[in-house]
């Protein structure tokens, strides 16, 4: 008995021991440069004068037409089933091994194997379309600590079919919420390119707060973000930033059936935000985001652009364009944008 009894004090004093230093690295929000994660490719050429991106949030491999989600009002914390997922996985994985005249995917919610995907590993299919490509990753929500199978890690990447000169990471203002212990580093992540007769574009992946109570957080994150590119536009690089703003990048009057309550995370996109020459490319005209409070119905749930791309005074948009995919298989959807450099010589 007594034996038993030293058991159990030993087992609660290691189990004390590993929470304390659970909670003790996963509380900070902050996230630091050394946690990019940096894959490089061979013989990549040097980037030109215009680029082609795209940006795609891809909702962790769970989030096809047949889910809901509690945070956005729905009754669901978790896909409907595996083989959803198995299949949600498998169409991103085409559809980005299909995207060769893409030079950069950004990508966000990029999940490893976890249980909100039921273990089907979305970072490593994505990494197999992107094969070939310079990759540049953070995972702004990760479980340290926690042993698998509960491990979680996601967040976002970079993937260039150009030379990349280096990798950096902006840190931006964090939620005071956390999950199971956990809070979400809120960055954005940063890929520089050399470009032919010198020069260089600075690319940078967003994914800012989405629950925030009145939008304070994510424009606070917004405002720091656009005051560092400003500052990196100033050094003379040309600027692009793209990702999911969850802000309303454009006015959009799509039909829905939405009751209001679920829009509860809606705003407008704070046009003060932007410094004087920048401009958004988005497009109005394909949506970018449904409501996850019940599964897909097309003119039931409610849609609207908030993925898109921000670029400094010298960029030119050629073209920006929505890739319509019915949101199947994730609760976004893609958008390319054309860019151009705007040479001082040619200005």
């Amino acid at each position: 008995m007594r034996r038993a009894l030293f058991g159990l004090a030993g087992l609660a004093v290691v189990f004390a021991l590993w929470l304390g230093a659970f909670l003790m690295l996963n509380r900070p929000a902050v996230g630091h440069a050394r946690d990019v994660e940096v894959a490089d490719a061979a013989d990549l050429p040097q980037a030109g004068d215009t680029l082609e991106l795209m940006v795609w949030n891809l909702g962790y491999g769970g989030l096809g037409a047949g889910s809901d989600f509690t945070a956005d009002g729905g009754t669901h914390m978790f896909p409907p089933s595996r083989q959803a997922v198995r299949e949600n996985v498998d169409a991103i994985e085409r559809m980005l091994a299909d995207s060769g005249d893409v030079d950069i995917v950004l990508l966000q919610e990029l999940a490893a194997a976890g249980p909100v995907n039921y273990w089907v590993d979305l970072r490593r299919q994505v990494n197999r379309a992107l094969d070939g490509r310079a990759r540049v990753f953070f995972a702004d929500f990760k479980t340290r600590l926690m042993p698998w199978p509960l491990r979680m890690e996601h967040g976002q990447a970079i993937a260039s079919r150009l030379g990349i000169e280096g990798a950096d990471l902006v840190p931006l203002p964090a939620e005071d919420s956390a999950i199971f212990g956990v809070r979400r580093r809120y960055a954005s992540v940063v890929a520089r390119l050399p470009m032919e007769g010198g020069g260089g574009w600075t690319i940078a992946s967003v994914h800012l707060a989405a629950f925030d109570a009145d939008a304070a957080v994510r424009t606070r994150q917004l405002r720091e973000l656009m005051a560092w590119a400003q500052r990196e536009y100033e050094s003379g690089r040309h600027v692009v930033l793209g990702g999911d703003w969850n802000l309303q990048l454009v006015e959009t009057n799509f039909p829905h059936t939405t009751d209001e309550r679920f829009l509860f995370w809606l705003f407008p996109f704070p046009q003060d935000a932007l410094p004087e020459g920048w401009r958004i490319a988005a497009d109005a005209a394909v949506p970018s985001v449904r409501t996850n409070h019940k599964p897909y119905v097309a003119g039931e749930n409610y849609v609207t652009t908030i993925d898109g791309f921000i670029v400094s005074p010298n960029v030119a948009i050629e073209r920006v364009a929505g890739v319509d995919l019915g949101f199947e298989h994730t609760d976004h959807q893609p958008v390319r944008v054309r860019v151009r450099a705007l040479r001082e010589d040619a200005e």
